[in-house]
């Protein structure tokens, strides 16, 4: 859950608020931030999500837009919700055991809404909870650190 930074310095995750062309406002981006220099960076886990959204986003009718990505990113939301949980005293393993614990809950309970979309055949339901529950397992290995 931390990188080096091109400076030197540690990279932290952080949730962030993106502003894209000055009329697009995305926040509960999750993002490495350094301490040292103030460099940010996406998480490698949602830069394809975060770039399609924003590529959706360029097309809205004019004016502007904010909204969390958090809605958008199942990875994003289990960081944000084990984020606002609270103060890690036990510091950056303690948060990563958190992390762990949240994600795998989300995997659970999306398996179970889809075993539910399956026994109600709603294909719809079944291809949303399955693209959600996508995005989680296909960003599992390793990702957490």
């Amino acid at each position: 859950m931390r990188k080096s930074c091109g400076c030197g310095g540690i990279m932290t995750i952080h949730m962030h608020t993106l502003v894209y062309s000055a009329k697009i406002k995305i926040s509960h981006v999750p993002v490495y931030t350094c301490g040292q220099c103030e460099r940010y960076e996406p998480l490698p886990v949602i830069k394809r999500e975060l770039g399609k959204l924003i590529g959706e986003l360029r097309d809205h009718p004019p004016g502007k837009v904010h909204l969390s990505f958090a809605e958008h990113n199942e990875w994003a939301s289990v960081l944000k919700d084990t984020l606002a949980s609270g103060i890690f005293p036990g510091g950056m393993p303690e948060l990563e055991e958190s992390v762990r614990k949240v994600f795998q809950g989300r995997i659970d309970l999306l398996l179970d809404l889809y075993r539910v979309a399956t026994d109600a055949a709603d294909k719809d339901w079944m291809e949303e909870t399955g693209l959600r529950l996508s995005q989680l397992t296909a960003q599992s290995a390793g990702s957490a650190k």
